[in-house]
Parts: C-alpha cells; structure tokens; sequence
C-alpha cells in the first residue's frame, strides 16, 4: 500500500470513529482529526477497540473534570514542592521536553500527605498543560507538533524504593492514566540512570504499558544518555547536570532557580491516621515478636514472575524488617533480598512489592533481637500473587 493509498484508508477510519462517537463530545473535540488518528493508531485501527479506548477517554475527562482544570485546579503545596515534574522547552524538531527526577522523590512522604488520587490529578494537569503547549506550538511554527519528550532520571532510586508498594502503586496508577488517555503522544522517553534497583522495579512496572510506548522508551545506565540527549534535545535546552549548557545566573549546573529536584518530604506535612483501622483489614494477622528473638514468615513461590506483596503496621516502637530468599537445594537463607532495616509506622503501614525471579521460599524476617525489654505487636497482611493473577485493575482512588 503506497502512502497515498494509506492516508485514504486512514481518513476512511476517521470518518467511521467520528461518527461512531457523534454527539458524545466537544465541537472543538469533534473537529479535531488528529485526535481520532491517535486513538485508531493506539488501537491498530481497530475501529470497535479505538471506540471502546476513545468511550472511556470521554467518560474519563467527564469524572476529573480534565476540561475546566486548568482553570479550578489548584494543586496542594507539598505537591508542588516535592513532585519533581519540569518543562525545558523545546527540542531541536520544536517539540516539548519534560524532566522528571523520580530517583529522588519521596513516594512514600507524599502519600503521607496527599491521596494517590491527588498525585494523579496534578500529573493530569501537567498533561494537559502539555497539551497546550503542543497546540500553541502547532501554531507557532506551522506545523504539526503532536508529541513530546520525557527525561526520567533515576539517580538516587535505592532498593527500598524499588521495592515499596506505595511507590509502584502509584506508578502504575500513572501508567494506566497515561497511556489510555494520552495515546500517541510521547515521541521519546529517556530513562537515565538506571541501576539494578531499576531492573527491579522495572519489572513490575512495565507489563502495564502498552507495547506502542516501550517501543519508544529508551533505558540507560550511567553512561550513553548525554550524547543521545544532547543530539536530540539540544545542549541549549538541557541543564548543566543533563550534560547542557544552561545554568543559573551563578553559574550552577544544577539549575535550581527553575528546574525542582524534588527530595525528602518535611514530616509537617504529614497526615497522621486512625492506627487502629489496619487491624481490621481483610487478611491481616497478628503476630508478636518477643524481645531479644526474631520471627520469619515464610512465602513459597512456585511459578516464576510472581509477586510478592506484604504490608504491616507495628502497634508500639520499631522492628527490624529484611527479605530473605532460601535457596531451595540447601534450606538455608542464602540471599537477603531487601537488606534489614529498623522501620516504625508511626505515619504509615510499610508495604512492599517485589517480583520474584526464580522459584523458592522467600521469608519476611521481624527482627527484635536488639530490644532488650519490649515485645513487638505487628498486624502484617503477606502474599504471593501468580502471574496469570496479576491484571491491571480499576483504581479506588
């Protein structure tokens, strides 16, 4: 099929898409081709999955209100403050340029401070900012622009984030948000730094995008993204630390005065909660953890690529917490997983993820042996979840 042949099949599908959703939308919604392209493109122009994707699109906006929020939105301080989200400007094809510096925001203090829903609302409404910086710029240069770029560092990512389940929540919850509402959109995304705790992460993370955006994703380490960014980015665009040559007045490459790296959330901003209601959770069990000893639970993993999920709330001090994998040949602890570490929930329950590479027992250890006077209480919820059971499922939030 030659070119011209494909852009006749393409407008025939538009055609058909529009009239499929007539009277469900905007005039400026309706009038726009570039919007039902992107929603067959997502869908392989498949015309009843694009109606189906481009349906809950329409349905989506409605309940968040995604068109009066750049108007009513007002996004509460410590997120502003401590969500590291940056626009650069514009690449060398005039398209846009986010930064995001992910290693180093406090997942776990935001959710302290804010719903996750919250945390979805104010990326929708950079997506949406986004959104008019593509139309404007469309206008300014001529021609179409309808993509962007986001730069992802992942600097400072520490095995306790890789392995936290507020923070992976809350990343898939943005994923899913992404991609069934912004399809077609990202042009490149650069994720910059990643180390093994990366790979951990990523592993859990990434069978929620669709296969269009990986393909447009590009990982890297420590080394290979400043040449790549700089070619196709621009020198000129990119802070001083992304191997640019911006900086402040003062000459800092770190470029403080616009770019926010995020980091360590203040303990005022906190929320503090109902301890008590934890307990009552389905599935959550009690346990002691008497002075001077330890207690293991025991996971088996049977299958490869499942999950491991635990969550747990201490009812009086701290404990010590690691992740153990027992080697199924010997029956001894043969690798810590999650190094130990003394955790207190006095803010929050500590939850964690984890997917499981190889089969075998993998042991949650409440360690109390430094304690030489008090016995621990803690309610824990602990499971394993097999492949074939983890689907992508509807927020509550």
């Amino acid at each position: 099929m030659t070119h011209g042949d494909f852009a006749v099949e393409e407008a025939r599908y538009v055609v058909e898409l529009r009239r499929r959703v007539k009277g469900l939308m905007s005039e400026e919604m309706y009038a726009d081709d570039d919007l039902f392209q992107r929603f067959l493109r997502a869908r392989g122009y498949n015309l009843d999955a694009a109606e189906d994707m481009l349906k809950k699109h329409l349905l989506w906006r409605k309940q968040n209100k995604v068109d009066t929020m750049l108007v009513e939105y007002k996004a509460p301080e410590v997120v502003k403050k401590y969500l590291s989200m940056n626009s650069l400007g514009f690449d060398k094809d005039g398209y846009p340029v986010n930064y995001c510096e992910f290693g180093s925001i406090d997942t776990k203090g935001l959710a302290k401070c804010v719903r996750k829903s919250e945390i979805n609302k104010y990326m929708m409404h950079h997506l949406e900012l986004d959104t008019i910086a593509i139309k404007k710029q469309t206008e300014v240069l001529g021609r179409k622009i309808d993509r962007w770029t986001y730069i992802f560092n992942f600097e400072n990512f520490s095995l306790a984030s890789a392995t936290d389940k507020t923070t992976i929540d809350v990343l898939i919850m943005l994923v899913k948000m992404y991609d069934g509402n912004y399809p077609e959109r990202l042009k490149t995304g650069y994720l910059i730094n990643a180390s093994f705790y990366f790979t951990i992460f990523w592993s859990v993370v990434k069978p929620f995008l669709s296969a269009e955006t990986c393909r447009k994703i590009k990982i890297f380490g420590k080394e290979g993204w400043q040449e790549e960014l700089k070619n196709d980015v621009g020198a000129d665009v990119l802070p001083g630390f992304l191997a640019g040559k911006r900086t402040d007045p003062d000459g800092d490459p770190m470029c403080n005065s616009f770019i926010n790296h995020g980091g360590p959330v203040p303990d005022r901003y906190y929320v503090h909660r109902d301890r008590k209601s934890f307990s009552k959770l389905p599935g959550v069990k009690r346990l002691v953890v008497n002075r001077r000893s330890k207690v293991n639970i025991k996971l088996e993993v049977n299958e490869p690529g499942s999950n491991i999920e635990w969550d747990f709330d201490l009812k009086n001090r701290d404990i010590g917490f690691s992740l153990i994998y027992e080697d199924p040949q010997t029956g001894k602890g043969s690798e810590e997983i999650v190094p130990k570490q003394r955790v207190d929930t006095i803010i929050q329950s500590e939850s964690g993820m984890l997917k499981c590479d190889k089969p075998g027992v993998y042991i949650l250890q409440f360690d109390n042996t430094y304690s030489w006077m008090h016995n621990k209480i803690i309610y824990y919820f602990a499971d394993v979840v097999n492949p074939d059971e983890i689907i992508p499922e509807e927020d509550e939030d």
